[in-house]
């Protein structure tokens, strides 16, 4: 149930609303870690553990991610936008 209903509304957009401010960044995660800790049987489990078993990761990595993924077509050319605006 989360990731078809919370995590959509974490990520919406990430490349537009990145977070740089750590009190942000750890606002955001917190609400996964609550999500997490409602899962019967793993909620004795480290945050990370509980990521582990349900086959999730941190925000922050999703984020860096996406970060990398919209560079990499940003520089093969998949957006319709002039390089040497962005790269002066």
């Amino acid at each position: 149930m989360y990731k078809s209903l919370v995590r959509p509304y974490l990520e919406y957009r990430i490349p537009v609303w990145n977070l740089y401010l750590v009190k942000d960044i750890k606002l955001v995660e917190s609400v996964q870690r609550r999500a997490t800790k409602m899962v019967q049987g793993i909620q004795h489990f480290s945050y990370d553990d509980r990521l582990n078993c349900l086959g999730l990761m941190r925000l922050e990595i999703r984020r860096v991610r996406s970060d990398h993924s919209e560079t990499f077509k940003f520089m093969k050319g998949m957006y319709d936008v002039k390089k040497e605006i962005f790269l002066n």
